[in-house]
C-alpha cells in the first residue's frame, strides 16, 4: 500500500459528524489518539514478534477502533485485517501488514498534528 495524500487517511468532516460537530472533543479526541496510538503499535508489534495470536487480534481491535471514530478509515481497514489474522491464528503475513499499518498511522500523525493546530 502507497500513502499518497491526507484525505485518503483522515475524513475529518466524518469524525465531526460522528461527535455531533464538536469541534473541541475532535481536538481532544486527536490528541488522545496522537499520545495513545504508539503505545498501542507497540503492543501490536510485539505480538506479532511473540507469534501471540491473542495478542494481536487486541491490540489491532484497539487501534480499528480508535481509528474507524476518527473517521481514518484506510488505516482502519488494515487494523480489521490485522484483528482478522490473530482471531483465525494466521499471522504469516502481519509483520509486512503492520508495516502498512506504521506507514498510514505515521502519515496519519503528520495531518492530524497539522490540522488539530487549526481547531479552535
Amino acid at each position: 500500500m502507497t500513502v499518497t495524500n491526507a484525505a485518503e487517511f483522515w475524513d475529518r468532516e466524518a469524525a465531526l459528524r460522528r461527535i455531533g460537530h464538536d469541534e473541541e472533543l475532535l481536538r481532544d479526541l486527536c490528541n488522545i489518539f496522537l499520545e495513545e496510538s504508539p503505545k498501542q503499535m507497540q503492543k501490536l508489534q510485539e505480538a506479532i514478534a511473540a507469534g501471540d495470536a491473542e495478542g494481536v487480534m487486541q491490540a489491532a481491535h484497539s487501534l480499528k477502533g480508535e481509528l474507524s471514530y476518527l473517521g481514518a478509515g484506510r488505516a482502519a481497514q488494515i487494523a480489521r485485517q490485522l484483528e482478522d489474522m490473530g482471531r483465525n491464528r494466521h499471522l504469516t503475513e502481519c509483520a509486512e501488514l503492520c508495516a502498512n499499518l506504521e506507514q498510514a498511522l505515521a502519515r496519519l500523525h503528520l495531518d492530524l498534528k497539522g490540522r488539530v493546530g487549526e481547531l479552535p
